[in-house]
């Protein structure tokens, strides 16, 4: 960024400072824990995979100390679609041994 050999423009004054809007991490963590609760009944590995990494993201935003409100929704919802996937894919595998045995 060039100022052309001016000094760069101070704040307006009563202007709010710029802020960094970090909040990435923490709608990451709430819209992987939505998928990870929606797809843990449909397909159990991606619901699987979508609450490991939600939680993982949640946990970072968190120890940042980013919007407490949707960080705590994605670590929760992201544990219930990891909950969810793994009773899903032990009721997959279950039936999926009876229907062999009975063959």
């Amino acid at each position: 960024m060039s100022t052309n050999g001016y000094p760069p423009a101070p704040n307006t004054p009563g202007a709010a400072p710029a802020t960094n809007g970090g909040n990435g991490l923490a709608i990451g963590s709430l819209v992987l824990g939505i998928v990870a609760v929606v797809f843990g009944f449909l397909f159990s590995i991606v619901g699987l995979i979508a609450g490991i990494v939600g939680l993982v993201l949640g946990f970072i935003a968190r120890r940042r100390g980013l919007s407490r409100g949707m960080v705590l929704a994605g670590i929760v919802l992201s544990v219930i679609g990891i909950v969810i996937a793994i009773i899903f894919m032990i009721f997959g595998a279950i039936l999926a041994t009876q229907m062999i045995q009975n063959q």
